[in-house]
């Protein structure tokens, strides 16, 4: 049996498209998705522009929120 994991609300703060050059003369076109979901602050995913589709985001951001989850932040006194 598996289990189920929390939902969470994601708000999209932007998509952009920015070009870059890896080999010159090689354009590649890469998307930046910023979102903002409960109790963690904004990130930005990356994909191939080619590659998006909603269902892809969902999963990109799915994943990146998983890897958030579990990294806490350090805290300690000075």
């Amino acid at each position: 049996m598996s289990e189920k994991k929390e939902e969470y609300n994601v708000v999209i703060l932007s998509r952009q498209t920015i070009t870059t050059y890896p080999k010159l003369g090689q354009a590649v076109e890469t998307m930046l998705v910023t979102y903002v979901a409960a109790g963690l602050p904004p990130h930005t995913v990356r994909m191939a522009v080619e590659a998006w589709t909603e269902e892809t985001e969902k999963v990109l951001l799915r994943a990146s929120i998983d890897d958030r989850l579990l990294k806490r932040p350090e805290t300690y006194k000075v």
